[in-house]
């Protein structure tokens, strides 16, 4: 009996020495993580897989890698470069609804993701996911759902679904946006995660969705994020890449305006009209000349509605003075909205109020010599983009018979995003009743 006493008490020490030496590491895995340490960035990378040809469409791939993955990242911030935009629709969105439930067709996925895991803070797994295009919430102008499906022996552990908003800057970029990224499988089993890659489809046969910017110049991205350990300090960082070949895109863009038959000295209605390919470089700059005989009414001027109230979409009714109408290949439905006067000190700006899947302000230029510029225009395929200055209030006043020739001649000056520049001369249409009998025609 006393060789197995013996036996027993070593067993029963050992077995204490155990629960002691796991409970004195447990005691360290309670101390607070940013005690130990804090989140960062390693290894950003941000750039299209393999062809930067400007404007082209390409796979783009993001790269994110965290230095002390046991703080735990908790959200994430992704702020692609002005230009760098998706086309959310080039494939079939898919609910909400039906991603959170059955899942989502396979003809509505537009990217893949990989998240690299350290489960229980040791076991390494890739786990691999697919980035969808959902509908959008209102004023989104896109939404994907991220579904991951962990495997290698942790195929108990379900799928992962993820939510990510897209958000339009004030510098026209897109901001991709992923809120409570779990720090458990199935509830309770601690995962880290070390790393995460994501690509937006581009390159053939895969859906045309990402597209490179227009622009030769740098395209940084910005990334920003937040962990469980210390949920109030932000950690930055950011990655960079040119795109190449500016000087093989087209930029050809198209005006014309109509204009209301009157009477000499009458208020008259004015649209304007710019109109692009889809394939063309972006217009950074639109320039163009009113002709002699059609003059701003100077007592519209006055009616102004100030910078603070623009930014806010509150203007008073009086400041507005037409309408705007921009369409892209983008968008299911065109943007519209307002064209008023903004308050600047001294001439008032033109002010663009275009709202819809996205809420664009814009501010042009409208100088004493009749010349109106808009510098500055996002980098967004805009295949039509329309301004409409009706006969009420009356911007213009014709200074003679329009209905007699030549026609009002407007000259445009445009320039894209790649640096190419190009000049129109366009003679208006003009519409509606001419002279005294309103059933002539013109």
């Amino acid at each position: 009996m006393r060789p197995r006493g013996q036996t027993s008490g070593g067993i029963g020490r050992a077995r204490r020495r155990l629960i002691g030496t796991l409970a004195a590491a447990a005691a360290l895995l309670v101390v607070p993580a940013s005690a130990q340490a804090t989140l960062g960035f390693t290894a950003l990378d941000a750039q299209p897989s393999s062809n930067k040809q400007a404007g082209d469409q390409a796979d783009f791939h993001i790269h994110v890698g965290f230095t002390d993955p046991s703080t735990d990242v908790h959200d994430i911030r992704i702020g692609l470069p002005p230009g760098q935009i998706g086309n959310p629709t080039v494939t079939p969105q898919c609910t909400v609804a039906d991603f959170m439930g059955a899942g989502c067709a396979a003809n509505t996925q537009v990217g893949s993701v990989v998240s690299n895991v350290a489960a229980l803070g040791l076991l390494p797994l890739a786990v691999n996911g697919k980035l969808f295009n959902l509908v959008p919430n209102p004023g989104e102008p896109a939404r994907f759902g991220i579904l991951l499906s962990p495997t290698g022996g942790l195929v108990t552990l379900g799928d992962i679904k993820l939510q990510s908003s897209v958000e339009l800057r004030s510098d026209f970029g897109l901001d991709t946006v992923i809120d409570d990224i779990p720090n458990t499988a199935a509830g309770l089993i601690p995962i880290d995660i070390t790393s995460m890659d994501v690509t937006l489809f581009g390159d053939p046969p895969k859906p045309p969705f990402a597209r490179n910017p227009t622009s030769c110049s740098p395209a940084t991205t910005q990334f920003t994020a937040h962990s469980y350990a210390a949920p109030a300090t932000a950690v930055t960082g950011e990655a960079s890449y040119t795109p190449t070949g500016c000087e093989n895109e087209d930029f050809s863009p198209s005006f014309s305006a109509i204009v209301g038959g009157a009477n000499t000295s009458m208020k008259t209605s004015v649209t304007t009209s710019i109109d692009q390919d889809l394939d063309e470089a972006g217009l950074v700059k639109a320039r163009v000349v009113i002709p002699p005989d059609l003059n701003p009414d100077v007592a519209l001027l006055g009616n102004r509605c100030s910078a603070a109230d623009f930014e806010t979409s509150n203007c008073p009714p009086n400041s507005v003075i037409g309408s705007v109408v921009a369409a892209s290949p983008l968008l299911s439905q065109p943007l519209a909205g307002n064209v008023v006067f903004v308050e600047t000190g001294g001439t008032p700006d033109i002010g663009l109020d275009l709202q819809g899947q996205l809420h664009l302000l814009l501010r042009g230029s409208l100088g004493l010599d009749k010349v109106v510029v808009f510098d500055g225009l996002p980098d967004i395929p805009i295949a039509h983009f329309a301004l409409t200055f009706p006969s009420a209030p009356g911007l213009l006043i014709a200074s003679r018979n329009l209905c007699v020739p030549p026609p009002p001649l407007f000259h445009a000056d445009f320039t894209g995003y790649n640096g190419a520049t190009t000049a129109v001369d366009s003679s208006a249409t003009v519409q509606g009743a001419c002279g005294p009998n309103a059933a002539t025609k013109c």
